[in-house]
C-alpha cells in the first residue's frame, strides 16, 4: 500500500512535493494553513475569464482545460497540444490565458521554478492588469507552497491592490482565495478569515465554496474558536468533485472532534474515508490522516492500530514531508514502546520526536516571522512611494506653471530664493544657538573660564595624552584668602569684581594646551601638561604679583586680592586626576594653614596632616587674632597704605 502511495500519480500527473510544518498547540496545530491545500487550490488561481475573443473554437479550448486543470490534467495536456498548432491565429489575451495554463502544469509536475520565473515575467511585462493579477495570486500560491512566505506575502503587496478593479468575479474570489490561504499559512487567521467572508459574501461558484471551507474551518481552529459540525459536512458537499479539498475539510473537522473529547467520533470519520484519501495520491493529506488515527488509536486504548498508522505515516514521511505528521507520528511510537516497556525503543523514539518538534518549532517561528517582517518592509515601501507620489505632484505642479505663463518662473526663482534664504537664515541662528548653548555648558558664566565639568574633562582628556607620552604635568589649586569677608563687608557685586578680576589675570598666564577653571566659589584650578613643579610655583608667583596689582580703589572699593596656591605633580600622583586634584587640595590647604598668601608642593607629609590633624577651635581663634581677617579701610581713604590686605 505504501509503494502503491509513493507512486501513485492523480490522473497521470504525479503531485508536487510539498514541504509543509504546523504548530502542535492545539490552538493553533490545526488552523495552520497546509501546504498541499495550497496546491490543490492552485487551480482557483488559473479562472481567468476572457473578453469577446476573435476564435470561439480555441476560447472554447482554454475554457474546458481551465476547467479540467485539477480533475482531468490528461484532457488538459492533450487540449495544451491541440492549442500549439492554433497558436498563429490566437489574440494576446488568449495566449496570455493558454500560458498560464502551461505554468500551471509546470507547477503540478513539480517544475515550480520554472514556473516562478515565467510568473514574474508576466507580472512585469503584462500591460494588461486582469493578467497581473492572475500572475500575482498564482506567484503567491507557488511561493507558499516552495515555503518561501515572506516573497509570497509580497506577490499578495502586489496583487491585492488590484481586486478592487476586477469585473470578473470569479478571477477575483480565486485571487482572495490565495490570500486567504498564505495568511494561513503565517498564522494571521483572523486575516485569512476577512478575506474569506468577503468572498463568501458575494455569491461565490461552487469550486470557491468549496475553498471557502476548507480556508474557514483551518482559521477557526487556529484561533481557538468552534464549529458546527454542520458547517463542516456542508463544505464536504460543496466540494463534490475536489477529493483533496474535501479531505482537508474533513481533517478539520475530526481535528476539532479529537480537541473536544470525541475520539470515537473523530476516528470514525476518518477511517471511511481513508481509503478516499489514499486514492488522491496527495503524500500530504494521507501523512496527516495516519498519523491523527494513530493518536485517536491510541486514545482508545488499541496498539495495534495506534502502531499501524504510525508507521504508515513514517513510510511516507519524506514524500509528505509534513513535519507535524512526524512529530505526531514519533510521538505515538514513543508512548507505544513506554507501554511495552522497551526503554530502548522507547529512548530512540523520543530522541527522533524531539527532533522532529525542534524543527517544527523553528519553521512555525520562521513563518510567523515572515508576515512581521514583510508587514515592515511594506510599511516603509509604501512611505517611500508616497514621498515620490508627493514629488512628482510637485514636479507635475511645476510643469503646469510653466506651461501656462512663463512669467511664473521668475515667481518661482523668487519663492525659491526666498525659501533657501529662510533656511540659510534658520540655519545660521541654529548653530549659533549651538554654540552658544555648547559655550553656556562649557564656561563659567561669571568669569568666561571653564567651569568644573568642563575643566576636568580637559585635564583629564589632556592627562591621558601625557600619560601616553610620558610627559610631565602639574595642577595648581588656589582659593582667594578671605574672599567671604569681601562678599559680607562690601557686598555680592565686590566679590564678583573680584573674582572676575582674578580669571583676567591669570589668563594671560595660559597657554592653549592648559585648563583654567573655576572649580567653584573662589576656587581655580589650572592644569599645565609638558611643566614641572618649578614652572607651576613660577607661574604662581606670577599669578600672586597679578592678583597684588588689582587696584580694588579704582572700582570703588578697599581692598587687596591675594591666594593660596598648592601644586601637585604626576611625578607623585600619578596620571590620575583625581589623585592630582586631591593632593593639590591637600598642599592648599597647607598654605592656608602656614599663613596664606603663598605656595606648597605637596609631599607625603601633608597628606598624613590630612588624615590626621584637625585644627582646634582655639588654633582658629588665635589665627582670627593675629589679624588674619581682612578689614575695609576708610571708605574715604584713597592711600594704598591704608588699605588692608587680604591676606
Amino acid at each position: 500500500m505504501i509503494n502503491r502511495i509513493r507512486t501513485m500519480k492523480v490522473s497521470g500527473i504525479r503531485m508536487s512535493r510539498i514541504r509543509r510544518t504546523f504548530d502542535l498547540d492545539p490552538r493553533r496545530a490545526l488552523g495552520r494553513a497546509r501546504g498541499c491545500l495550497l496546491s490543490a487550490f492552485l487551480a482557483f488561481v488559473l479562472g481567468y475569464a476572457g473578453g469577446a475573443l476573435a476564435y470561439p473554437p480555441l476560447d472554447l479550448l482554454i475554457d474546458e482545460a481551465d476547467a479540467l486543470r485539477t480533475s482531468d490534467p490528461k484532457r488538459v495536456d492533450a487540449l495544451l497540444g491541440q492549442m500549439d498548432g492554433m497558436l498563429n491565429r490566437a489574440t494576446s489575451e488568449q495566449i496570455g490565458r493558454i500560458r498560464l495554463l502551461r505554468v500551471h502544469r509546470s507547477i503540478t509536475s513539480g517544475k515550480s521554478a520554472l514556473a516562478i520565473s515565467e510568473l514574474q515575467q508576466v507580472l512585469e511585462n503584462s500591460p494588461d492588469t486582469r493578467t497581473r493579477f492572475a500572475a500575482a495570486s498564482m506567484l503567491a500560491n507557488t511561493y507558499a507552497v516552495q515555503r518561501q512566505f515572506e516573497d509570497a506575502l509580497r506577490a499578495l503587496d502586489a496583487m491585492l491592490p488590484l481586486a478592487d478593479g476586477m469585473e470578473d468575479r470569479d478571477l477575483k474570489h480565486r485571487g482572495l482565495m490565495v490570500a486567504a490561504i498564505v495568511y494561513n499559512q503565517v498564522g494571521e487567521y483572523s486575516l485569512a478569515l476577512r478575506h474569506a467572508d468577503a468572498v463568501a459574501g458575494d455569491q461565490p461558484s461552487e469550486r470557491t465554496a468549496c475553498a471557502i471551507a476548507g480556508v474557514t474551518l483551518e482559521a477557526q481552529n487556529g484561533l481557538g474558536r468552534s464549529f458546527d459540525d454542520t458547517l463542516a459536512l456542508e463544505g464536504v458537499r460543496q466540494c463534490d468533485g475536489e477529493p483533496i479539498i474535501a479531505a482537508f475539510v474533513r481533517w478539520h473537522l475530526a481535528s476539532q472532534m479529537e480537541r473536544q473529547g470525541r475520539v470515537s467520533d473523530a476516528s470514525t470519520l476518518l477511517s471511511e474515508h481513508l481509503e478516499e484519501v489514499e486514492a488522491t495520491g496527495y503524500p500530504f493529506i494521507i501523512a496527516q490522516y495516519h498519523a491523527m488515527l494513530a493518536e485517536l488509536a491510541l486514545k482508545a486504548g488499541d496498539q495495534r492500530a495506534a502502531r499501524f498508522h504510525s508507521e504508515e505515516a513514517l513510510a511516507i514521511s519524506n514524500e509528505a514531508m509534513s513535519a507535524e505528521a512526524v512529530v505526531k507520528a514519533h510521538h505515538v511510537q514513543y508512548l507505544l514502546s513506554l507501554e511495552d516497556g522497551n526503554m530502548a525503543a522507547a529512548l530512540s523514539a523520543y530522541r527522533l520526536y524531539a527532533e522532529a518538534e525542534r524543527a517544527h518549532f523553528n519553521d512555525v517561528k520562521s513563518r510567523e516571522m515572515a508576515y512581521q517582517v514583510v508587514r515592515h518592509q511594506s510599511l516603509q515601501q509604501a512611505q517611500q512611494i508616497e514621498l515620490l507620489h508627493q514629488k512628482n505632484q510637485l514636479l507635475e505642479l511645476q510643469k503646469r506653471v510653466t506651461e501656462q505663463r512663463a512669467q511664473n518662473w521668475l515667481l518661482l526663482a523668487l519663492v525659491l530664493i526666498a525659501g533657501m534664504t529662510s533656511v540659510g537664515y534658520w540655519a545660521y541662528k541654529t548653530k549659533r544657538l549651538q554654540v552658544r548653548l555648547k559655550r553656556m555648558t562649557e564656561t563659567d558664566a561669571l568669569t568666561g573660564i571653564c567651569n568644573r565639568q568642563h575643566f576636568s574633562e580637559r585635564a583629564a582628556a589632556a592627562l591621558v595624552q601625557c600619560a601616553r607620552d610620558a610627559e610631565p604635568a602639574v595642577l595648581v589649586m588656589f582659593d582667594l584668602d578671605h574672599f567671604k569677608q569681601v562678599n559680607d563687608r562690601f557686598g555680592h557685586a565686590a566679590g564678583d569684581w573680584a573674582l572676575q578680576r582674578v580669571a583676567e589675570a591669570v589668563r594671560p598666564l595660559c597657554r592653549d594646551v592648559d585648563a583654567f577653571g573655576r572649580l567653584g566659589g573662589e576656587e581655580f584650578a589650572l592644569f599645565l601638561p609638558g611643566l614641572d613643579t618649578t614652572a607651576a610655583i613660577r607661574l604662581a608667583g606670577d599669578a600672586q604679583a597679578r592678583f597684588g596689582a588689582i587696584d580694588a580703589g579704582a572700582a570703588g572699593y578697599a581692598f587687596r586680592i591675594a591666594a593660596s596656591f598648592g601644586v601637585a605633580s604626576v611625578d607623585s600622583a600619578g596620571y590620575s586626576l583625581a589623585a592630582l586634584m586631591r593632593q593639590a587640595d591637600q598642599a592648599m590647604y597647607a598654605a592656608k594653614r602656614g599663613g596664606r598668601r603663598q605656595v606648597r608642593v605637596f609631599d607625603a607629609a601633608m597628606e598624613a596632616d590630612a588624615s590626621t590633624t584637625t585644627p582646634a577651635p582655639i588654633d582658629l581663634l588665635r589665627s582670627a587674632l593675629r589679624g588674619d581677617a581682612a578689614e575695609p579701610a576708610a571708605s574715604q581713604s584713597s592711600d594704598p597704605a591704608a588699605q588692608r590686605a587680604i591676606a
